[in-house]
């Protein structure tokens, strides 16, 4: 056994989907929801600013929502703590569309494992 295979064996486990999930998701939720109110409560359609808007929350912060709950889950199943089944990529679905589906997804994720210190942390 070399000092590669020593300290390889010392390291954690590399976990693929770690990271911040929850924090980009409330940013992107926060975002999306700032953008489509402004979108629809104060600017025009036919407004380049309306546009710019229009497209900020449709196809980059709905999207950006929408991998962030998948990542949220993938992380989830793969430390062990939760698995979302269908409903992973149910929410992912319905978050292109309708992004504040994400907190459904947190209400789900917190029913299945309540309490549990480690299923908020980060990595």
């Amino acid at each position: 056994m070399n000092a590669h295979d020593a300290a390889a064996t010392e390291e954690p486990p590399d976990r693929r989907f770690d990271g911040p999930w929850l924090r980009v998701l409330a940013a992107a939720l926060v975002g999306w929801a700032a953008l489509y109110a402004l979108d629809r409560f104060l600017l025009e359609a036919a407004t380049p600013a309306g546009a710019i808007v229009g497209f900020g929350h449709a196809y980059v912060l709905a999207p950006l929502v929408a991998a962030a709950v998948l990542l949220d889950a993938l992380s989830l199943r793969e430390q062990g703590l939760v698995d979302l089944g269908v409903f992973t990529w149910l929410y992912a679905l319905i978050a292109l569309v309708a992004p504040p589906i994400a907190v459904v997804h947190y209400t789900h994720r917190e029913w299945l494992k309540p309490g549990d210190p480690d299923l908020l942390e980060g990595p």
